[in-house]
């Protein structure tokens, strides 16, 4: 992984949306990058020892990928530092700040991004798009037994519409908890997207099937599925154990 001290990348990305993963440990590398005061407060909620340690290390994380991303990504490359980029947070439920859909914001260029993480067996999944827009993104880990088969799937019951669970019961057990993880990634990604998360009012988001959530429906919208070995915008890849899932939906982020 190169920083933004680092030499700069020779190649640029597409238009966006962009993704990068890394393994969180890659964070103890980057030891000159702080959290901001509302950050520093939420880590204190968690406990000590490793949930403390893997948010803090995913928020350094953030923005140590958003930096490489950016660098390959503007007309300008280095002109991402990760230092001096911004993470806000805005709920459009309650207004409050401390929580709810993040932004990336570049001070010195006046610009700012659409951004989504999430962190699952040790790992950092970041997204970034430019612009006003809808982005959300997901990690989830096949082998968890909360997505296994198996009596009394409690896990399928409230998460899986009748329609997912319809289509879910012709698969083939291995196929159903790859799929079952897949889907549930692919919720997430949407809950985050539309600004509500998994206890909006909506409940959670139906992704297969005729009764998808409105976001899957809307033109326009681009939804990436990342499996193991696809590469990121920064040329690493997805480890084997993990899936994702990614939805952009452009345009007015209202």
């Amino acid at each position: 992984m190169t920083t933004e001290d680092g030499p700069q990348p020779t190649t640029s990305l597409h238009a966006g949306p962009w993704w990068a993963a890394a393994p969180l440990a890659d964070a103890a590398a980057h030891p000159g990058i702080g959290l901001n005061p509302l950050e520093r407060a939420r880590a204190g909620g968690y406990m000590p020892g490793r949930p403390r340690e893997d948010f803090t290390a995913g928020r350094i994380l953030v923005r140590v990928l958003a930096a490489e991303l950016l660098n390959r990504a503007l007309p300008r490359p280095g002109s991402g530092n990760a230092q001096d980029l911004e993470i806000t947070q805005n709920c459009p439920s309650c207004a409050s700040s401390a929580h709810g859909t993040p932004r990336l914001h570049l001070p010195q260029r006046e610009e700012s991004f659409a951004l989504s993480y999430a962190r699952s067996a040790g790992w950092l999944l970041v997204g970034l798009a430019p612009g006003p827009g809808r982005l959300g993104l997901d990690l989830a880990e096949p082998a968890d037994a909360a997505f296994a088969t198996g009596e009394g799937d409690l896990l399928e019951d409230y998460a899986y519409a009748p329609a997912e669970r319809e289509l879910l019961s012709a698969m083939s057990p291995a196929a159903r908890q790859q799929t079952r993880a897949r889907w549930w990634a692919l919720k997430e990604a949407v809950a985050k997207a539309s600004g509500e998360g998994l206890a909006g009012e909506g409940g959670i988001p139906v992704v297969a099937g005729d009764q998808r959530h409105g976001l899957l429906r809307t033109p326009g919208t681009r939804v990436i599925e990342l499996s193991p070995g696809n590469p990121d915008g920064l040329g690493h890849v997805l480890p084997g154990n993990l899936c994702g899932a990614m939805i952009w939906v452009p345009g007015s982020s209202n």
